[in-house]
């Protein structure tokens, strides 16, 4: 079982939170939460090793420090197609018999609890986001045995497309994959629920979670 970490370009990185976030801070942010996955799937029993994906320069120095591979997908595809390649290199070269795709902005996110959701894996399990909209975490025994669609809006897809396959999926809903970072709310509640994370801990380091809490203060009423 082998993980996909897709990782945007930095330089561009959570544009929602532009009016809260430098352009700099957007870019520590992105390099904080891929960090906490990172350190949490490094830490999994069950895995058996880590692709980056990403044609950013920054995903040299993750893969460096995190001792993990690193694939760079071709500069027209998207992120449906940028997973399908990555999951064919590994197949090709890995011989893998199972990916799970793990967003870079899932930083709550905790090794014990990924280890149950491994253990208790059969073909294609879904982590929803907190409003069963999009996917926060996909695995797929064989690799590549439903499309991927990771459009924003993708949970419905994917569980109809394993249902087109002949899969029933698993659903884990609730898990500490449903909090992925948006919007400031987001970054609030993480420092809320996971206060020891490296994002956490840099959002309150340089002061952005109390100016994201003033901030909501002058908009609301």
């Amino acid at each position: 079982m082998w993980a996909i970490v897709p990782v945007k370009t930095f330089d561009r990185a959570k544009q929602r939170l532009a009016s809260v976030l430098s352009e700099d801070e957007r870019r520590s942010l992105m390099l904080a939460m891929a960090r906490d996955v990172l350190t949490c799937l490094s830490s999994c029993t069950k895995l058996d090793g880590i692709l980056i994906v990403s044609r950013a320069p920054e995903a040299d120095a993750l893969a460096q420090a995190f001792a993990t591979e690193r694939f760079t997908e071709s500069p027209d595809a998207n992120l449906p197609a940028s997973l399908e390649q990555a999951t064919q290199h590994l197949v090709a070269h890995i011989g893998t018999s199972g990916v799970i795709v793990v967003p870079a902005d899932v930083p709550a996110i905790i090794p014990e609890e990924l280890d149950a959701i491994l253990a208790d894996h059969a073909e294609v399990t879904i982590m929803p986001d907190a409003e069963n909209i999009g996917t926060n975490g996909l695995i797929c025994t064989p690799p590549g045995c439903i499309p991927y669609v990771f459009d924003g809006k993708s949970f419905k897809p994917h569980v109809d497309a394993a249902f087109d396959a002949g899969i029933t999926p698993k659903i884990v809903p609730g898990s500490r994959f449903t909090l992925d970072i948006d919007l400031p709310a987001d970054l609030t509640r993480l420092c809320e629920t996971a206060p020891h994370t490296q994002t956490a801990i840099y959002l309150e380091r340089e002061g952005i979670t109390s100016r994201i809490a003033s901030h909501s203060g002058s908009h609301s009423g």
